[in-house]
């Protein structure tokens, strides 16, 4: 099949990797793949001298990267400039995949000949910075639908009525994200993911850790973000902060946690779980994305959004939890995550194309 990737941006976001992922998968098969990408954007002066005057650096523009991409038998076609894919920057297909809200205006446009189209959602992007009427719109084009959660069918499904949808969860690279079995540490240890995205929670994680601190002031603290802390959503104190680390490197620092904190408000599936689990860290976790499932299936510790009392509870009985029983839920999160193989969800991920390359 000659396929179509079309995406806002190539940047070292999660779901830019699960493009990557199965854009090689595809390629490696045999399938002609292409990526098509606006180029990098550029702020105003004025938009880079306001995130300096509020001490977030001097921010030129977009995260843009290529990292992600690094099979050659895939196409990248990143256009001159940050500007709306047309159907002249893509080929002609069998398939063309939107890959957010605003390439499904993009690929709604485009003539039959660029192929046949698919929407993969891997997030309900209903959030205030976006225009919102024009997001939920592109959930009820006639597209075929791939989602990577159980909920977002259900949202689909209920408000959208659509009803040609395809879950097809997310993995995990088991050669990326591992760990040999360890103990729990003497010294207790907790990690999360920083970004100042406010659906991300990151503010009731430090809440969180800063009451756990009330009453075990030596809990070691890591983080890991794309971006500088911002002075909006600080750190907690004495906070080992990992920006940007090498894709190789991400899997030592969940290998030095005894709890992965995930404090999400709202997400699509939530990779850091699985890479967590993957590297045996089990999971304190929010009920958003596919954390419900994945945390009833490992016995991670699930709680409610927003409160981060309940999650300092949580971090607490983890502290007190006794090594046998932390080894155990250890092990469990390990075993789960290894049932969340790439492998597994790029096969499906190819068999739901071939099905809709074939149908009339």
């Amino acid at each position: 099949m000659k396929i179509t990737f079309v995406v806002p941006a190539l940047n070292l976001t999660g779901g830019i990797r699960v493009v990557a992922i199965y854009a090689s998968f595809l390629a490696n098969k045999g399938h002609e793949v292409t990526v098509v990408s606006p180029n990098k954007k550029i702020h105003r002066i004025s938009k880079r001298l306001n995130s300096f005057l509020r001490g977030n650096g001097w921010d030129a523009g977009s995260h843009f990267s290529t990292d992600f991409f690094t099979n050659p038998k895939v196409h990248l076609n990143i256009v001159e400039t940050c500007r709306d894919i047309t159907d002249n920057d893509v080929p002609d297909a069998d398939l063309v995949i939107a890959t957010f809200w605003n390439t499904s205006e993009w690929v709604n446009s485009f003539p039959e000949r660029k192929g046949k189209k698919i929407y993969f959602i891997q997030h309900y992007e209903i959030h205030p910075w976006l225009p919102i009427d024009r997001v939920k719109a592109t959930l009820s084009l006639s597209f075929k639908h791939i989602v990577v959660a159980n909920w977002l069918k259900s949202v689909l499904v209920e408000q959208y009525d659509a009803n040609d949808i395809t879950v097809v969860p997310n993995g995990v690279d088991q050669k990326q994200f591992y760990s040999e079995p360890r103990a729990k540490q003497d010294s207790p240890t907790v990690g999360f993911f920083y970004s100042e995205r406010t659906f991300k929670g990151c503010d009731v994680i430090v809440e969180a850790i800063n009451l756990v601190r009330k009453h075990y002031p030596n809990l070691r603290v890591l983080a890991m973000g794309m971006k500088k802390p911002m002075k909006d959503i600080p750190l907690p104190e004495n906070t080992k902060y990992f920006l940007n680390p090498p894709q190789n490197e991400i899997k030592n620092i969940y290998n030095q946690c005894d709890a992965w904190l995930f404090g999400s408000r709202s997400e699509g599936f939530g990779l850091t779980i699985l890479e967590a689990m993957a590297c045996r860290t089990p999971v304190i976790g929010t009920k958003a994305g596919a954390a419900p499932e994945l945390l009833s299936l490992s016995e991670g510790l699930l709680i409610d959004i927003n409160d981060a009392e309940q999650m300092a509870s949580a971090i607490i009985k983890f502290i007190k939890m006794s090594k046998p029983d932390w080894q155990a839920l250890s092990l469990k999160s390990y075993d789960v995550a290894c049932e969340y193989g790439w492998g597994r969800s790029s096969v499906l991920f190819e068999k739901t194309l071939d099905e809709v390359y074939r149908a009339g």
